[in-house]
């Protein structure tokens, strides 16, 4: 545990340092531009680039301390009806989240104005949807998930680190869904021994959610958009999806390694 909490406050510490480094250049940047500095406006266009430089600060530290190396299977893309189960299984569960958001919409959203203004251009969007996916899978489930398996029962190591995935978003609205999808995530790794499957659904759950915010700016969940019919019956789909991939899944299993 003291190793899965030292990763903890480094990446905290990443996020702050990200921040940090990239507030110099902004503030250049607006300076020459306008010929004056404005706090808020410095601290909203820092957000992109400070999330870049603190994924790459992550992605860095992980490397350097072989998180990342020494296991074959750890980039594995697996078989192909793996694969394709993967797919369903995220499919599934993305809609089964999305009908939990909306029964816990009372809980305050503190990144919403963040996450609208990360989708205002393409590189914000392809951090959320796609790099962000990937570097939280290298960290959550290739580092803290990792070393957790090595110290506790499968269980207790998937629950754990997908509660520290829900709590480390700092968000109200999304701590519920993240710690269920990181759990998810977390059995899914601990299945197939492979990061590839996890990076697949977890980018398919972000790429949805950017859709879907942008398709439909107003509403916080599919059941706002859909006919409750239709809604209800995708809902019944999206059970049986999820749990049919699931037992599929659980078929799976590879000899297992880890830190």
């Amino acid at each position: 545990m003291k190793t899965a909490l030292k990763l903890i406050l480094i990446y905290i510490a990443f996020q702050f340092l990200g921040t940090w480094a990239a507030l110099p250049f902004v503030m250049a940047i607006q300076f020459a531009n306008t010929g004056t500095l404005d706090a808020n406006l410095v601290t909203q266009q820092a957000i992109i680039p400070g999330l870049a430089l603190t994924m790459l600060f992550t992605v860095w530290y992980l490397w350097k301390a072989g998180y990342l190396t020494g296991d074959s299977r750890l980039y594995s893309p697996l078989s192909a009806g793996c694969m394709v189960w993967t797919v369903a299984l995220g499919a599934g569960a993305i809609f089964l989240l999305d009908g939990l958001t909306s029964a816990l919409s009372f809980l305050p959203d503190w990144l919403e104005g963040t996450f609208d203004y990360m989708q205002t251009s393409w590189a914000g969007i392809l951090l959320v949807a796609l790099v962000g996916p990937v570097v939280e899978e290298l960290f959550f489930r290739g580092g803290i998930l990792r070393v957790l398996l090595g110290k506790y029962k499968p269980g207790v190591a998937i629950v754990v680190s997908g509660l520290i995935f829900g709590i480390i978003h700092m968000n109200p609205a999304q701590v519920v869904f993240a710690s269920l999808a990181g759990m998810l995530l977390g059995w899914l790794y601990w299945r197939t021994r492979s990061l590839i499957p996890c990076m697949v659904v977890h980018v398919l759950n972000n790429s949805f959610s950017v859709w879907s915010s942008l398709a439909y700016p107003e509403a916080n969940s599919l059941t706002e958009v859909m006919e409750q019919p239709a809604y209800l019956v995708c809902l019944a789909v999206a059970a049986c999806l999820f749990i049919v991939a699931g037992m599929r899944l659980r078929r799976y299993k590879t000899e297992q390694t880890y830190l």
